[in-house]
């Protein structure tokens, strides 16, 4: 009776394994029958368009450069950015409209003359009359968390 068993389990797996092949050696065949007559190249199938990006030209007019700063902080610290960053409110970064992403700016406070240089992963600022917001961090460092906005100037680094 033990025999019997044994044998049968043999074949059972054994037929289970001659199926598999079958069905996974038809399918690798057909693919690389496909390949052969159509004589494409699979990375080709798969590779992603490059999206191509434009700098924005630095402003030539020094005026556009002038304006109010704000921040934003804690209520949006760890949201996602327009860049696909997560915010980090101790990090030196910024928000600009137009800027590219990466883009340096040094930013200075026209009260003070204290100056950060922070880098551009967001687009903002959301209220009208404003040319940037900063991070919480950056913000510390200008002496704008009193009053919330300042006077500033920005200044592309690189």
């Amino acid at each position: 009776m033990k025999k019997n068993k044994l044998i049968n389990y043999l074949l059972h797996s054994i037929g289970c394994i001659f199926i598999l092949f079958q069905l996974f050696g038809s399918v690798a065949s057909a693919d690389y029958l496909v390949y052969q007559v159509s004589n494409v190249q699979h990375y080709d199938i798969y590779e992603k368009p490059q999206a191509v990006y434009q700098p924005t030209p630095e402003p030539t007019n020094r005026s556009q450069n002038i304006g109010k700063a704000s921040y934003y902080g804690i209520q949006y610290h760890g949201r996602p950015t327009s860049s696909g960053e997560t915010y980090d409110m101790y990090a030196m970064t910024a928000a600009h409209p137009n800027l590219p992403f990466g883009t340096r700016i040094r930013v200075t406070n026209l009260q003070t003359g204290q100056f950060v240089i922070v880098r551009v992963n967001d687009r903002g600022p959301s209220k009208p009359g404003r040319i940037v917001d900063v991070s919480q961090a950056a913000a510390e460092h200008l002496g704008l968390l009193l009053n919330g906005t300042a006077d500033v100037q920005i200044d592309i680094v690189g």
